[in-house]
């Protein structure tokens, strides 16, 4: 009995030891373990630091960047702005000052009078024209390419594009003879008719892509209903392209606001049907005289600023939606 309780005591403790030192190299492994998930979540926090400094340090050179172009491109404005709040002497008086010494409207009570009223009042019925012409018969032609098969369509809008390849000097000389033989030089018609025909191959081309993304079971539903294409065109269609039809108004507003050239070319000789572009610089940019100061020249340049700001600002969600809908539909 001794030797089975010393042999059956010394497995037991042999057993006890061997559990023991077990346990004792599982909690120092453990240990190991836990000291390295103490190492690594360290090394990866300071990773992560070291990213977010990185990425602040970024971002931070980019907005001082971002400033310094912001400060480029305005300062030109500023200058412009502040300078036409001068009085007359002050404006060109040396050394060049950027702010007034005293706010003062004179010059644009000299620049608001009734020339400038009727330059106005010619841009005004050109971008109404144009506005209404251009994106009713671009539509009308893309609808024509989209909607309505016949043979060679494809072949008929591949030249409407390769017109765009055309640079606008190289047919000015051709236009201008057809226009004077119709005795349109002096007058607003080169400005306006034109635009009956087509509205330009971009604008086709933009609403064309939006068209195409346009289901046609709406307009075999509309047939259906007994409705024919011009219906269907006028009621269905071009309702459904507002954000493309709009982003073409606002460009057509911002190009016959701007448009220099084409006033130059067909209304020479004519200053009862000057548009603002040419106008203003018939009147205001000659010589420095006793009618013609710099603070009346900035003013000048601060009123035709200030039309084209404020549409962009009130349209600036259509022009960036019509920019994304006229390049991925269809």
């Amino acid at each position: 009995m001794r030797l089975r309780c010393r042999g059956f005591c010394s497995s037991s403790s042999a057993c006890l030891r061997s559990s023991c030192s077990r346990r004792a190299s599982g909690c120092f492994t453990g240990r190991i373990l836990n000291m390295e998930e103490i190492v690594t979540a360290g090394q990866a926090e300071t990773r992560r630091k070291k990213a977010k400094v990185k990425r602040g340090v970024k971002i931070s050179v980019s907005y001082f960047f971002l400033v310094l172009l912001l400060v480029f491109f305005l300062f030109p404005f500023f200058f412009m702005f502040f300078k036409s709040f001068m009085g007359d002497k002050e404006s060109y008086s040396l050394p060049v000052r950027f702010f007034p010494s005293s706010f003062t409207l004179t010059a644009y009570k000299a620049v608001l009078d009734v020339t400038l009223l009727q330059y106005f009042k010619n841009t005004l019925f050109v971008i109404v024209f144009n506005a209404i012409a251009v994106p009713l018969s671009a539509s009308l032609c893309a609808y024509g390419f989209t909607r309505v098969k016949f043979q060679g369509s494809e072949f008929v809008f591949a030249i409407v594009l390769a017109t765009i390849m055309l640079p606008s000097i190289v047919i000015q000389i051709p236009l201008y003879v057809i226009f004077n033989s119709f005795g349109w030089i002096g007058t607003l018609y080169p400005l306006t008719i034109p635009n009956i025909f087509g509205g330009g191959a971009v604008n086709i081309f933009l609403i064309r892509q939006f068209m195409r993304g346009i289901p046609k079971d709406i307009e075999n539903s509309a047939k259906i209903d007994g409705a024919n294409s011009w219906t269907i065109y006028w009621r269905i269609i071009l309702p459904l392209c507002m954000p493309i039809i709009t982003f073409i108004i606002v460009n057509t507003f911002l190009g016959t606001w701007n448009d220099f050239m084409g006033p130059l070319i067909y209304l020479a000789g004519k200053p009862e049907n000057y548009t603002l572009a040419i106008g203003i610089y018939y009147k205001f940019m000659g010589g420095l005289s006793m009618k013609n100061y710099p603070n009346q020249q900035m003013a000048v340049g601060v009123l035709m600023v200030i039309p084209p700001s404020i549409i962009f600002f009130i349209f600036q969600r259509q022009l960036i939606e019509g920019v994304t809908f006229g390049g991925l539909k269809g």
